[in-house]
């Protein structure tokens, strides 16, 4: 190279590079054209005049990232460093970021399906108007009981529809009936009906996995015995998503307790092209896990440490 050519490359790069000049600021200054600009500049990186070095403060979050991608054949994962934060602070962060998220996927027109619990609530919150129009969010799944209304899915659906200042429905009806015959009467109740033909349009579903344990935050808000429990345990059952019970594989566990909740059945949600799933902690791994694998969720918001639990299950298995 020249040495004309070669302070000229530098030139131009120190302009565009330090200075903040644009390409038509700096073809004006040389007299030459915009498209002249723009292969100097890739001449000088490639001929190493110009390095470009990105410091990414989250290069540890990023490779637990890559590595769900890769294991799992993920569309995007984001994992959230949530060291030191109690639990209400590492709801909110995983909120956020799962927030920041949905308002780039969303579009106009969109039909939405949103789940009950505490993740997704945390979401709801978070979200701000994304400028997007004609969006219908529709509940996945019945009430959960008189306690934790904050975080209902008939509630996660008000709060996006408010927040993005677009429409929702409601589900008036409970998650868990007692027998198949009163599902089946309810289902049949012309506005419930009208609500579940939303479920095989829906474009994008936010939904939690949870664990089967009486201890979990939706078996304490339905009329789930912990003999209802049992038998999910002993039929193999590590989580549920909305109506639908997986095993370790992520397999779909058919029960008798499935055919008694009201919600989007396990073909519909699976048809959805979009299924962010919210959740973190080291109760949920398994069920994360099984989620994955069975490809219920093509998205995942989680923390740094329960992605590397996840990781280590699916490494071992």
């Amino acid at each position: 190279m020249d040495n004309e050519r070669l302070r000229l490359l530098v030139k131009i790069s120190q302009l565009y590079y330090q200075d903040g000049m644009n390409q038509q600021q700096i073809a004006s200054k040389y007299n030459i054209s915009r498209s002249q600009v723009s292969r100097f500049l890739s001449a000088s990186k490639a001929e190493g005049i110009v390095e470009i070095t990105i410091r990414n403060p989250f290069s540890d979050e990023t490779l637990l990232e890559n590595q769900l991608m890769e294991l799992y054949n993920l569309r995007e994962v984001i994992v959230v460093d949530t060291t030191d934060a109690d639990d209400m602070l590492a709801d909110m962060l995983i909120g956020k970021a799962a927030a920041a998220f949905f308002e780039n996927v969303l579009k106009d027109n969109d039909v939405v399906g949103v789940m009950a619990g505490k993740s997704i609530t945390a979401l709801a919150k978070e979200v701000k108007d994304p400028q997007k129009s004609n969006v219908h969010f529709v509940p996945l799944v019945g009430g959960w009981g008189s306690d934790g209304m904050e975080w209902h899915s008939n509630t996660n659906a008000f709060l996006l529809g408010k927040n993005t200042k677009n429409t929702y429905s409601v589900l008036h009806a409970p998650a868990v009936v007692r027998t198949e015959n009163a599902k089946e009467t309810l289902v049949h109740e012309p506005e419930i009906a009208k609500l579940i033909e939303f479920y095989s349009k829906v474009d994008v579903a936010l939904v939690g996995i949870g664990q089967i344990s009486k201890d979990a935050t939706h078996v304490k808000s339905t009329n789930m015995s912990e003999g209802d429990i049992s038998v999910l345990e002993n039929d193999g059952a590590v989580a549920s998503i909305a109506t639908s019970f997986i095993g370790p594989t992520g397999e779909q566990i058919s029960t008798s307790f499935s055919d008694r909740m009201i919600g989007i059945n396990g073909t519909d949600l699976k048809n959805v092209p979009l299924v962010l799933g919210v959740a973190r902690g080291d109760v949920k791994t398994r069920g994360i896990h099984a989620a994955l694998t069975g490809g219920w969720i093509n998205v995942l918001v989680t923390d740094m440490k329960t992605a590397k639990m996840i990781i280590d299950i699916q490494k071992n298995s």
